[in-house]
């Protein structure tokens, strides 16, 4: 049985270690006078020195032996006994002791055992890499996403690509979140277009989450930059067309001489007269014109989001104008697009629509920074309003509100309009009217 050896008391009642290395004996104190405590030292110091090189059997001062130490795990087992109950005090304090003798012995750490390995992390799980998710995203988005979105998307995403590579999905951090949102920040972007772009990159995460591509929470989850209201009280809305300003635009003498194009004469009428957005009514095709139980309309197919899928009825003073005439001449030219001469470009259709209107603007001298195309729309909507239509008429008109969900079977539709609902909308819409003349020609 190994008693611990080479433990000696002092003249003075200290106790000390004696060992013998490189053929020299050599003596450290152990700085205690208590017996107990100095077998307790000791034996730390030789597990330590000594396990890896041959079999240990200990005594505990309090009589208690284990025989045949001599394995990491039987080390770790012999620990965990000295750390329990009041020994746990005292192996805090015995490290700085046995760094002592060590030093004082000039025995490096590396001469000790070496401890068991500490645990390892699990690797996070591996899917498919940043890019082959966005790929996938994409995909599915363009079954309700304009090609604008897709576009502004895919740019959103190469960026983030750029700045903190090509990886594996499950790699990307929180960390990177916030550093993405604080570079944009730095390079001077607006909290419209942080946030715009946050968005793109927690919708998306959670596609990748929904999908079993990312195993961690959404990084970009509330990392906006400032509360929509906040955003939207700091933007100045844009402003409607006055009478005066209609007149302007639509009785000029020159407006059909210098909207010079099918898209730059018929898309700015479209938009007084219905509402809908630049793009919509530059992307149109020649089906999306029908004629339904007698009311000529466009059907929206695909626009915005899920809400702005409608059908508007054209207008009396839409029908009169002469549009229809254009579109049957399209058509019998075998056209699929009701503009055909405009070729799509990186945010669609309208480009150069919107910036000859502009210029068109400019030269009848309505400079109004607020007044651009989009006034059409709050000009229509705002006087629809004044003709005292059902909102949830006129949001389904304009695409705030699901149109399917304007309830035409309610009692008062089928009691009291007792008109289908193409009819009803038709007659909704026609009770706009605007104090202007406008020729095509």
């Amino acid at each position: 049985m190994n008693r611990l050896p080479n433990v000696l008391k002092s003249r003075h009642g200290v106790y000390y270690l004696r060992i013998y290395r490189n053929g020299s004996e050599v003596r450290t104190s152990l700085r205690t006078k208590d017996w107990a405590t100095a077998k307790l030292l000791a034996l730390n110091f030789h597990l330590g020195r000594a396990m890896p090189l041959r079999k240990l059997d200990v005594e505990f001062p309090s009589g208690f032996k284990i025989s045949n130490v001599h394995t990491a795990d039987d080390y770790e087992r012999l620990k965990e006994l000295l750390e329990r109950g009041d020994l746990q005090q005292f192996l805090k304090e015995s490290t700085a002791h046995i760094a002592d003798v060590q030093a004082h012995l000039g025995i490096a750490p590396t001469d000790a055992a070496t401890p068991p390995p500490a645990p390892v992390a699990p690797a996070k799980a591996r899917t498919k890499i940043f890019s082959e998710v966005v790929g996938l995203y994409l995909a599915e988005k363009k079954l309700d996403n304009t090609r604008k979105t897709i576009e502004e998307k895919q740019s959103t995403y190469n960026e983030y690509a750029r700045l903190f590579t090509d990886a594996d999905m499950n790699s990307m951090s929180d960390e990177q979140a916030t550093s993405f949102k604080n570079r944009m920040i730095s390079d001077g972007a607006k909290p419209p277009s942080i946030n715009k772009k946050l968005s793109y990159m927690k919708d998306l995460f959670s596609y990748a989450i929904r999908n079993k591509l990312y195993f961690s929470a959404n990084p970009f989850d509330k990392l906006g930059v400032s509360s929509k209201a906040k955003i939207q009280a700091a933007t100045q809305s844009y402003r409607e067309f006055t009478d005066s300003d209609l007149r302007l635009i639509f009785e000029n003498p020159g407006y059909a001489e210098y909207m010079n194009e099918p898209d730059y004469l018929w898309v700015p009428f479209l938009g007084l007269y219905t509402g809908a957005r630049i793009e919509t009514l530059a992307n149109l095709k020649v089906s999306q014109i029908q004629n339904e139980d007698g009311v000529w309309l466009l059907d929206i197919d695909k626009d915005k989001n899920l809400n702005s899928i409608r059908k508007i009825p054209l207008h009396e003073r839409v029908v009169e104008s002469g549009f229809l005439k254009y579109v049957e001449t399209v058509r019998a030219a075998g056209h699929v697009q009701l503009f055909p001469h405009i070729k799509p470009g990186k945010n669609g259709y309208s480009r150069n629509c919107s910036r000859r209107f502009g210029q068109y603007l400019d030269l009848v001298g309505i400079k109004e920074s607020r007044k651009v195309f989009h006034s059409f729309r709050v000009t229509f909507i705002n006087r629809m309003t004044n003709t005292g239509v059902h909102p949830a008429i006129l949001m389904g008109i304009v695409g705030h509100f699901e149109q399917k969900r304007v309830d035409f079977s309610s009692p008062h539709f089928t009691n009291y309009q007792k008109k289908k609902p193409m009819e009803i909308l038709k007659e909704a819409i026609d009770k706009l009217e605007y104090d202007i003349k406008f020729s095509a020609h």
